[in-house]
């Protein structure tokens, strides 16, 4: 434990922040457990993919020398599943795509790690289309009609492996639930 202590404490003395007001990142993922449409009948999930754009707005102090960032974006999201009736390959395929805003607050505590909590808010847009032969039992024009606002919250950490390039994770309500990739900070 005491080791642990000096490792943390020594690599506080030089620190440099990560994300920091006036930051620009841009984040490129891949995602895993549909947010959209999900259940026993439901299955032919691809992975969803999703980007997203962040700038550090203001700084807020979390004591010592360590300060917090409020950060603000855009967000973007793609996500695809299949509705299985389970006779004849008789199946309705859903698309969501989600264009939103986001915000997150930024726990810097660490030179490489940067740990964050944020929400969103936007649009769900449904499209989809009836695959199969045959028609719908219910109606000939059965189509996908569950566009309309969104919104969720979820908690994500980078790790920089220099000044402008990080791996990252996000869990939460998302296009997906678990979600990974690359980030680019571009200032």
């Amino acid at each position: 434990m005491l080791m642990v202590a000096m490792i943390v404490l020594t690599g506080m003395t030089g620190f440099t922040q990560v994300f920091e007001k006036g930051s620009q990142v841009v984040n490129v993922g891949i995602g895993f457990g549909n947010t959209a449409y999900f259940g026993s009948y439901y299955s032919g999930f691809l992975p969803s993919f999703s980007g997203s754009y962040e700038y550090g707005i203001v700084e807020i102090p979390m004591g010592s020398e360590l300060t917090g960032v409020v950060s603000a974006g855009g967000y973007l999201g793609w996500s695809t599943s299949m509705y299985d009736y389970g006779w004849d390959d008789v199946y309705y395929r859903y698309y969501n795509f989600i264009i939103a805003a986001r915000a997150n607050y930024h726990f810097i505590f660490h030179d490489k790690l940067d740990t964050y909590a944020g929400v969103w808010f936007g649009g769900n847009i449904v499209a989809g289309g009836w695959k199969g032969d045959g028609n719908h039992p219910d109606d000939d024009d059965w189509d996908a009609d569950s566009s309309g606002p969104a919104g969720g919250v979820y908690v994500g950490a980078r790790w920089y492996f220099n000044d402008n390039f990080a791996v990252y994770s996000e869990l939460g309500y998302l296009i997906s639930v678990f979600n990974v990739g690359v980030t680019f900070k571009i200032k």
